[in-house]
């Protein structure tokens, strides 16, 4: 729901997914796939390769978005 048209904008949310999937890869190899975050709610924990899987999904949505807006500049280019 705020996602901007337009190449800068998919390749900065490419680029903060990636970063979201990196600190859930971190913490998962650091403290394992079952540990989770003690400082959330009890509410909000998850284990960690639940939250990996999550922060995959939305990179993947991020890169498809971002594979698409690269295709539509390249069409914009003069042959």
């Amino acid at each position: 729901k705020y996602l901007r048209p337009g190449f800068d904008f998919a390749l900065g949310h490419a680029i903060e997914e990636a970063g979201e999937f990196l600190a859930a890869a971190g913490k998962t190899l650091r403290w394992g796939p079952d540990s989770v975050n003690p400082e959330l709610p009890v509410e909000q924990q998850e284990p960690n390769l639940d939250w990996l899987l999550r922060e995959l999904h939305d990179l993947d949505g991020a890169l498809r978005r971002l594979s698409d807006e690269i295709e539509t500049e390249r069409q914009r280019e003069p042959n």
